[in-house]
């Protein structure tokens, strides 16, 4: 058996702050199933996300994480579009 795992990594910048870390892997010369994510504040992780092909989404923040309500929903929408485009 000879599978290649292709692993990619992505960056956005939401605000001057914060920024949405991607990974990405592939086995083979499948597309991208699965991506996962960091939130990133001022060079702080405060939270995950992760997304699926088959529709599975999943979003979290730490405790603290320091992001007012507006930033919130600016870095779901803004990984949810970027995870659309990968995941077409």
């Amino acid at each position: 058996m000879n599978i290649t795992a292709t692993n990619s990594t992505a960056s956005t910048k939401v605000t001057d702050a914060i920024r949405v870390k991607y990974r990405m892997s592939t086995r083979g010369t499948e597309a991208v199933k699965d991506i996962t994510a960091e939130i990133v504040k001022d060079e702080t992780v405060v939270g995950f996300f992760n997304a699926s092909r088959n529709g599975v989404t999943g979003f979290s923040l730490h405790e603290d994480h320091g992001l007012t309500s507006g930033e919130v929903k600016k870095v779901f929408q803004t990984a949810i579009d970027d995870c659309g485009e990968v995941l077409k």
